[in-house]
């Protein structure tokens, strides 16, 4: 890792949705060869991340490279699977930031990861990828907003409420292009045929 890269950074993968409309969970879905949830911590771990935790469903094979956190209620939706990983660092005084990716996002690259980073060692403590002005992921909070970060997460919203709240505390990576989360088989057909459309990132 470059000596000038921020530790205690914690990437988390959330990967413990029971795929229903792909028809089993997708982070055990192949691409590339890889399981989705593996591909995803790879993808934090290249991009600078120090540790990551992947959330699974009870009974899934751990990730390969992660720290497993068991959701013991996975279909309380994703937000569950958050607040999982976020009680796990509060307990970890060594973690500074966490970056929060999902598993079925296979179009998210590790230079979009340390974007990110850069951003916090330039000292924002909120960053947030938006994709065709919508916001993405993976995006990063700071070890002082654990608690409402964690209190903000319900259903599958996520933590969305809190960058609803904080969006004039965030500091944005603009790229033109969405990204399709793969759902469906067909999504993931869709992805394989054009994984990585080319992208520009701007600055706000």
């Amino acid at each position: 890792m470059d000596a000038a890269q921020p530790t205690g950074i914690t990437g988390i993968v959330l990967a413990a949705g029971a795929g229903t409309r792909f028809g089993h969970p997708k982070a055990d879905v192949l691409f590339g060869g890889r399981r989705l949830v593996d591909r995803a911590v790879a993808t934090l771990q290249a991009g600078g991340c120090t540790d990551v935790l992947a959330v699974l469903r009870p009974g899934q094979q751990p990730a390969y490279g992660a720290h497993t956190v068991v959701n013991p209620e996975p279909d309380r939706g994703m937000g569950s699977s958050l607040r999982c990983a976020l009680a796990e660092l509060d307990a970890d005084p060594d973690s500074r930031a966490c970056v929060v990716l999902l598993a079925d996002l296979v179009g998210v690259r590790p230079a979009e990861v340390a974007a990110v980073l850069e951003r916090h060692r330039a000292g924002a403590d909120i960053v947030a990828v938006r994709r065709a002005g919508q916001r993405s992921h993976p995006v990063l909070v700071g070890r002082r907003w654990y608690s409402e970060f964690a209190g903000s997460a319900e259903g599958d919203q996520g933590g969305r409420d809190f960058f609803d709240r904080h969006c004039d505390n965030t500091s944005f990576l603009d790229y033109p292009d969405a990204l399709v989360d793969i759902d469906t088989p067909e999504d993931l057909r869709r992805v394989l045929a054009d994984p990585f459309p080319g992208e520009e990132v701007r600055g706000s």
